[in-house]
């Protein structure tokens, strides 16, 4: 991606504060069978889930994918555990192996097409490591993080058809950068260390730094994008949890993503109707910002909105 401008979105606003608290919905995902615990990363246009799951008798994490009444495929790619990242209304999915051991450094990235054939994700026709975590739904392209052995760190990249594209361009002094997701025009969402951690909206020329609007936040990273650009991220507090948030970057609103009784609440992909994957230490849930963007069911919850007053600023490349 060729930047050539920097938008800058954050706490440099001036902000008008949680003014209003919308009525979200809170739809609980149903545990694997026969798990000690159950995640859900992704979730597509069909309601059609996919995350992780730890069996309850070998201790071990699992992938899955099925839809909200419990009917799940289960699979596993590689050893170590598997962590399947997202689907997409293809039933593609794609995730990482080794998940319970390794690392970024040595995590192979894998690709399952909708028939089980599974796809090693490859650089340079060596197996890449790392992390896909966002597949879109126009021609399967994917955004995750792969680790860079020569440089030894983290980068952001975009595959397709268990391929290495290319590498997203952060254009700023940085440690280490992640994409966490990508939509049909190209637009992908992640974070950046400088420190602190940064989130960014990377879209033809332009890249949108996004920073949650508190004084307490030690950082902030994107990890989903849908195809009308509405985006769910996270945020850390000094005390190290982490809080989670829908950003609608065209009316300058962050719509906090909240579980009565979590302490950590992370939010990762959004489907088009705007149905989130949420992970907390209370379990699994699809959240919704409007009834109507959700499946059937779930229970009203409170999500306080905030509005950024000022808006964008924008900085030139040189």
């Amino acid at each position: 991606m060729r930047v050539l401008h920097i938008t800058l979105l954050g706490f440099l606003s001036v902000l008008a504060g949680a003014v209003s608290a919308s009525a979200a919905v809170l739809i609980p995902v149903p545990a694997v069978p026969n798990s000690s615990a159950t995640t859900v990363f992704g979730i597509n246009d069909n309601n059609v889930v996919a995350g992780s799951f730890i069996g309850a008798k070998d201790g071990l994490e699992h992938s899955f994918f099925g839809t909200l009444d419990g009917n799940y495929t289960t699979f596993d790619v590689g050893t170590g555990g598997s962590e399947a990242r997202d689907i997409n209304n293809q039933d593609v999915i794609v995730g990482f192996s080794n998940s319970q051991n390794g690392f970024t450094s040595d995590q192979p990235a894998f690709e399952r097409k909708p028939n089980g054939t599974i796809l090693n994700v490859t650089i340079g026709g060596q197996q890449l490591y790392g992390n896909p975590q966002g597949i879109d739904n126009s021609d399967g392209k994917f955004a995750g993080t792969r680790w860079d052995q020569f440089n030894h760190q983290s980068v952001a990249f975009v595959g397709h058809g268990g391929q290495w594209k290319h590498d997203e361009r952060i254009p700023a002094v940085h440690q280490a950068s992640t994409a966490g997701g990508i939509n049909s025009t190209d637009v992908v969402v992640g974070s950046f260390f400088q420190p602190p951690t940064h989130g960014y909206i990377g879209s033809g020329k332009t890249l949108t730094v996004i920073d949650y609007p508190s004084a307490d936040s030690q950082g902030t990273s994107l990890e989903g994008i849908n195809d009308k650009g509405k985006v769910v991220g996270q945020w850390v507090d000094s005390q190290g949890n982490t809080h989670s948030f829908l950003l609608d970057i065209d009316n300058n609103t962050f719509t906090d993503i909240n579980i009565s009784g979590a302490t950590n609440v992370q939010a990762w992909g959004i489907n088009s109707p705007g149905a989130v994957a949420v992970n907390s230490d209370v379990g699994s849930f699809i959240w919704c910002a409007r009834r109507r963007q959700c499946p059937v069911g779930g229970t009203n919850v409170a999500a306080p909105v905030h509005f950024i007053t000022q808006g964008f600023s924008h900085y030139p490349m040189r």
